[in-house]
């Protein structure tokens, strides 16, 4: 009688609804715009923060205490006044004007970079002190915070010319600040005739002995082909990897250990010619991993050994709002097992995937509406989290969501 009745209450536990066994304990968190303006949620309470406003790009930083985001104005939402926004003191912040949305935090502490045109800066988010911005680098293409939040590594051109090298720099703050120490890194160099205008940003696998990031040619060429590279930390393996399309998350390494997964195929329309592959690293082997007849148009890692994707079956026929919408797949890569996961009617589909503490959280649009979804990997339950974020701008029936939204990872 006992082992029944335990079984009777697992079973009975399984299908509580998802939202009390995880979010009650667990609660996420999440910047998101909805009518233009700047919200926050956390587990079930959401409230707005900003009112009348057109803002882009909300960003954490890395303690969860903070939020940024680009206040602009509609049709130019890549570039306007940089605001912080403190969580517990309910306060916002201007930083200042002319700044692109390439922002970002510091992996290990409150400070913010920032691009005005191409010169670098950096703020220290400390709402008991004046902001004081710091100069860090000028005339630069892209940059990205070393791991360890010391500094940034950027890019720079060689010269003006267009085929001439990439020079990688690492930038040194902190015991700095009147003039950071600059050194040189790595010298890209350009292959005959190859276009290298800027690189993309730059990411660094978890045991931070790879860089994986973009060589980015001319604004109309990088629409349908950008070069993928990976580079060791110490500077003495470089490698071009295949060619893809200019997106930041379409690359990502595994949480664990060095390999890396990406979106392959150039050509600017997203439902022709994009193909999820991973490479081992330092083999450099290369696997490929979508099947034939679909594409790929988000995924995210889960450990180093399962992905989940965003898949729809590959058309280049009819208008491209017309075409048809992912479905979310789980990919085992030792088993080499693939399966469709979650159900939807066809007109809505699933897009970026992100996967924190055996959640998966991604966005689901008709390509009128969005919400953001979270479903556990174990249960299989989804919930309706985030109702009614603004929709980005589609480019071939890509969007971008880091303009509306940002799960916060602590």
């Amino acid at each position: 009688m006992f082992k029944k009745m335990a079984l009777v209450c697992i079973i009975f536990i399984s299908f509580l609804p998802f939202h009390q066994n995880v979010l009650a304990d667990s609660p996420l968190k999440a910047a998101f715009i909805r009518n233009d303006d700047l919200w926050l949620k956390v587990g079930n309470n959401a409230r707005q923060l900003t009112s009348g406003d057109y803002v882009r790009f909300p960003k954490w930083s890395m303690d969860g205490s903070w939020i940024a985001y680009l206040r602009t104005k509609k049709g130019d939402g890549y570039l306007g006044e940089l605001w912080v926004y403190n969580i517990k003191l309910n306060k916002h912040f201007k930083v200042q004007s002319g700044v692109s949305n390439n922002f970002q935090w510091s992996p290990e502490n409150n400070e913010i970079s920032f691009m005005i045109q191409n010169d670098l800066f950096v703020l220290a988010a400390d709402p008991s002190k004046p902001f004081q911005i710091q100069a860090a680098a000028n005339d630069i293409k892209n940059f990205s915070w070393l791991p360890n939040g010391d500094g940034v590594l950027i890019s720079k051109k060689k010269n003006q010319e267009l085929n001439s090298d990439i020079l990688l720099y690492k930038v040194f703050l902190g015991k700095y600040p009147q003039k950071p120490l600059i050194k040189p890194f790595y010298t890209v160099p350009a292959e005959e005739n190859e276009i290298v205008a800027s690189t993309s940003q730059f990411k660094w696998s978890p045991n931070k002995k790879w860089i994986s990031f973009l060589l980015v040619p001319t604004a109309s060429i990088s629409a349908d082909s950008n070069t993928l590279c990976i580079l060791s930390a110490d500077g003495k393996t470089f490698r071009r990897i295949t060619e893809m399309l200019n997106y930041d998350n379409w690359f990502h390494w595994s949480s664990v250990g060095s390999t890396l997964g990406f979106i392959s195929g150039i050509g600017r329309e997203a439902t022709v010619n994009k193909y999820l592959r991973i490479i081992h690293v330092p083999s450099f082997k290369v696997r490929p991993l979508t099947p034939k007849g679909y594409v790929e148009r988000d995924f995210t890692w889960k450990g180093s050994g399962v992905l989940y994707s965003s898949r729809s079956p590959e058309t280049n026929e009819g208008l491209l709002d017309q075409r048809p919408l992912p479905y979310m797949y789980k990919i085992n890569l030792s088993s080499g097992h693939q399966k469709q996961i979650g159900h939807h009617t066809l007109n809505v589909g699933d897009f970026v995937l992100q996967y924190l503490d055996n959640q998966l959280i991604w966005v689901r649009t008709d390509q009128k509406t969005a919400f953001v979804m979270t479903g556990h990997v174990i249960t299989g339950k989804e919930i309706d989290w985030i109702q009614n974020i603004t929709l980005p701008i589609p480019y071939y029936s890509r969007w971008n969501w880091d303009e509306v939204f940002s799960l916060y990872k602590d």
